[in-house]
């Protein structure tokens, strides 16, 4: 029961953080005019990695407590790294190249490639009962959301490199997290140094206005409204992670893609939003069978783990990593 009411919690901060940075972020782009897309996501990164650094002070990680520095990024975090500023980068781009509709369904898309990468890599697919829930939330979603869908060559195949970097990531991510039982902010402060350099150095190759960057005449209102949008903006990547190791890689990105058709609802039924019929009914498919999925995987264990190593093809660790292993504490929670 409580691990289900951590993977719970974990879902709701995710959902409520998610609606947090859109409504932070519209303010960050109308009311702080910071017109600077890729640049905010290097703020964030930028303050959010600050932050971490001084939540290492006040408690301090196991290499700190060693007496030591972190250790050196191995390959696979080296490529998480990587995969994960390209994703930020792709993301954007996609979005500038891209009619919303053809974006909307690039990220549709991240839900079968996710399956499709967890099966080629570690022979894992979801269980039988939960194919129904998973294609009926991905329908309803692109019912709820997919209009206008204008094609461009050039859009497209950025929309398709976005949507396969956004799948690797998440499988990445669970992996990571789940194999090392390292917590959300063990892993951030791992890897968000060198994603904060590389997203410094792509602001003036992915934003189109970055030279006016050095003219933007910053007051105490919109300091004040960028420091909300990155702290919300902590808050989504800390509980995302922490949810996609309680859960799966598939159920965040099904929460993620699912707060659109809550939105879309949540206007319907208490403000004065008008959607037509399609994207109603497309909306009420979505939570409905996002709220079946929910239910079948804690019930049948559709979201379990990540495969033990042996499992997934992988090398059993050397006698050298077990006794370094068994000389650390566990780092699984949150601060």
């Amino acid at each position: 029961m409580s691990a289900l009411v951590a993977q719970a919690g974990s879902l709701a901060l995710n959902l409520v953080s998610g609606v947090g940075v859109v409504l932070a972020n519209k303010l960050v782009f109308t009311t702080a005019r910071f017109s600077f897309p890729t640049a905010l996501t290097a703020c964030h990164y930028a303050t959010n990695f600050l932050l971490l650094l001084c939540l290492d002070v006040v408690r301090p990680s196991a290499e700190s407590r060693r007496g030591g520095g972190a250790e050196p990024l191995d390959r696979q975090l080296m490529f998480l790294t990587a995969v994960w500023a390209f994703h930020n980068a792709l993301s954007n781009l996609s979005l500038s190249r891209n009619s919303v509709g053809l974006y909307q369904v690039s990220k549709i898309l991240v839900t079968p490639l996710i399956v499709a990468l967890e099966y080629a890599v570690y022979r894992r697919l979801p269980h039988a009962r939960l194919a129904l829930p998973l294609l009926g939330a991905c329908l309803g979603v692109a019912l709820a959301t997919v209009s206008d869908v204008s094609f461009e060559v050039r859009g497209a195949l950025t929309a398709a490199a976005s949507a396969c970097a956004s799948a690797l990531l998440k499988v990445l991510q669970q992996d990571v997290l789940q194999r090392r039982d390292w917590s959300s902010l063990e892993l951030m402060r791992r890897t968000w140094g060198p994603q904060t350099l590389l997203l410094v150095l792509s602001v003036p190759l992915l934003d189109a206005r970055a030279d006016r960057l050095p003219q933007y005449e910053p007051t105490a209102e919109r300091v004040g409204i960028l420091l909300l949008s990155c702290a919300a903006a902590f808050a989504l990547n800390v509980s995302a992670l922490y949810a996609i190791k309680l859960t799966s890689a598939i159920a965040i990105v099904l929460l993620s893609q699912g707060k659109t058709a809550v939105t879309l609802l949540g206007g319907y039924l208490f403000f004065d939003g008008q959607p037509n019929v399609r994207q109603l009914g497309g909306a009420t498919i979505a939570v409905l069978s996002l709220g079946t999925y929910s239910y079948l995987s804690a019930t049948l264990g559709g979201v379990a783990g990540a495969a033990p190593s042996s499992q997934r093809g992988e090398d059993p660790p050397t006698e050298a990593e077990s006794a370094r292993e068994q000389q650390q504490p566990l780092k699984g929670g949150d601060a």
